[in-house]
């Protein structure tokens, strides 16, 4: 898998992940690339210098901003021990068919800076990470855990049984996510760009939570509205955690 980008790859090297060689363009002249080589020195990984023109056939785009890299492919998290890793007061996202890589990516940089847990992502009808995704969340797809389950239903069960509350962001939800009482153990369900939940995802939360919006707007971009519900329910988490009964 390649990926690319200053801040991306940067994010790589400090992850600790596999990577097996990092491009640099022959005329690269940004600053950053000095500590991107050091990284790769330490860790032994073969620095390569090719023309920006062939930079742009490995990345196929030319906004790579001069850096490449070919890394192993992203390993998902278990269900379960992500589940036993979580604390007392956790958030976790779960997307349900959210189709669009640069969507999925916006939405787990979100929730790393909103302190959630981890994301959950179905192994088939939504998007997956690839190298998109992990440009969209500059890097942050690397150091967040995201787990791939074969049923979102399911899943969502599994938290109940964990103690997750689950809350389901729908522009028709009964309570707006500045009001919402927000349990300790929170799962955040975030659904399609277009047809938002399932029905069975729907049947599964335990709140309908949604985001009230102006001028007669009806919905938000799904990366936008995970990142509003997310931070608020951090917010709100940090100033008294409710846990519903």
């Amino acid at each position: 898998m390649m990926i690319h980008g200053v801040r991306t790859v940067s994010e790589a090297l400090a992850s600790g992940r596999p990577i097996s060689r990092v491009f640099l363009a022959s005329d690269a002249k940004v600053e950053a690339i000095h500590e991107i080589l050091g990284g790769a020195k330490a860790l032994h990984i073969a620095v390569e210098r090719v023309p920006f023109a062939k930079l742009n056939v490995l990345c196929d785009t030319a906004e790579h901003q001069g850096v490449a890299a070919r890394i192993s492919p992203v390993e998902y998290a278990q269900l379960k021990p992500l589940l036993a890793s979580c604390g007392e007061t956790s958030i976790l996202v779960v997307l349900d068919q959210v189709q669009h890589p640069r969507n999925l990516g916006l939405i787990v940089r979100s929730a790393l800076g909103a302190g959630a847990a981890g994301v959950v992502v179905p192994a088939k009808g939504g998007a997956l990470v690839d190298d998109t995704v992990l440009h969209a969340s500059a890097g942050a797809a690397l150091r967040l855990p995201i787990a791939m389950v074969s049923n979102i239903s399911q899943a969502l069960r599994t938290m109940k049984e964990e103690g997750f509350w689950i809350f389901g962001l729908d522009a028709a939800g009964e309570e707006s996510v500045f009001g919402a009482k927000w349990a300790r153990r929170t799962a955040l369900v975030i659904g399609n760009e277009t047809k938002g939940m399932r029905g069975p995802t729907r049947k599964e939360c335990d709140v309908l939570a949604r985001i009230p919006l102006a001028a007669g707007l009806e919905s938000l971009n799904a990366a936008v509205a995970a990142g509003i519900a997310l931070f608020e329910a951090a917010r709100a988490l940090k100033a008294g955690p409710f846990q519903p009964k």
